[in-house]
């Protein structure tokens, strides 16, 4: 895998049961309620078991340390219980060079992916598809 690469799984490739952790930073609770709707949807429509859904209300781009639930979310992959983190965008999850960079460390040493409701990037060979990862920004 490319050291600039992040990997995402298509709804469409993620067989059903793979357990998932849920993981949303909005800005306010207000938000909140209006961005997870649609990753409320998109994980049981695909089979996957949630096994958590962890929330953070916190600014964009604010520091990791100010969001503990991405943490937890990210330990739940590398603790093997589950496969995937699902989040509304991938903002919430990374935003910059430097958490981006941490991302793919941790899917480098975890094999794990990441996935939204409007992820359309093909999956990477090692998850067992033959088609080659794409760049995500």
């Amino acid at each position: 895998m490319s050291a600039a690469t992040v990997i995402e799984a298509p709804a469409a490739e993620a067989p059903s049961g793979t357990p998932v952790a849920v993981y949303a930073c909005p800005t306010s609770p207000a938000f909140r309620d209006s961005a997870l709707p649609g990753v409320a949807d998109f994980v049981p429509r695909h089979g996957w078991a949630p096994v958590e859904t962890l929330i953070d209300i916190a600014e964009l781009a604010s520091p990791t340390g100010e969001r503990p639930e991405r943490a937890k979310a990210l330990s739940l992959v590398t603790l093997g219980k589950t496969r995937d983190v699902v989040k509304p965008s991938h903002s919430m999850l990374w935003h910059g060079a430097e958490e981006r960079a941490e991302i793919i460390d941790w899917q480098e040493r975890t094999g794990a992916w990441v996935s939204s409701p409007w992820n359309t990037v093909d999956v990477a060979p090692r998850l067992g598809q033959l088609r080659p990862a794409r760049t995500v920004l």
